[in-house]
């Protein structure tokens, strides 16, 4: 069985978070590493709408 690795990229909104884990991914493609990227405002959009996760609220 392979093993795999998590990297998690934490910090405030607006911080850069984004910028570095597509940065490390494009790294590791090209060590033909397969990668997936996970971003909170992408999954908070489509899971939780109606949870109050505006620009205005998340800052």
């Amino acid at each position: 069985m392979k093993r795999g690795l998590v990297f998690w990229f934490t910090g405030l909104s607006g911080a850069g978070k984004t910028t570095l884990a597509e940065s490390v991914r494009e790294r590791l493609r090209g060590r033909d590493i397969k990668t997936s990227i996970l971003d909170g405002d992408d999954v908070r959009s489509r899971l939780h709408r109606h949870l109050g996760f505006t620009e205005t609220e998340i800052k």
